[in-house]
């Protein structure tokens, strides 16, 4: 079983990271990638496959003083 973030297709945002065996078929329409096991993953994160790191953290808002 491993770590896999479940992208939608039409934002390239992640949607939830789940632990799957990987048979069968995904979720549409979503993605499957398989996470390395470093791999920093979250749902909101943005997806791109030809960046490293693949997923990047969403912009946290600053507080209100």
């Amino acid at each position: 079983m491993n770590r896999y973030a479940i992208v939608n297709l039409d934002s390239n945002i992640v949607d939830n990271v789940v632990i799957w065996d990987g048979t069968g078929e995904p979720w549409q329409p979503f993605l499957a990638i398989a996470l390395e096991a470093d791999e920093r993953c979250g749902p909101g994160y943005t997806y791109d496959p030809n960046a490293s790191p693949r997923f990047v953290e969403p912009v946290q808002p600053e507080p209100d003083p």
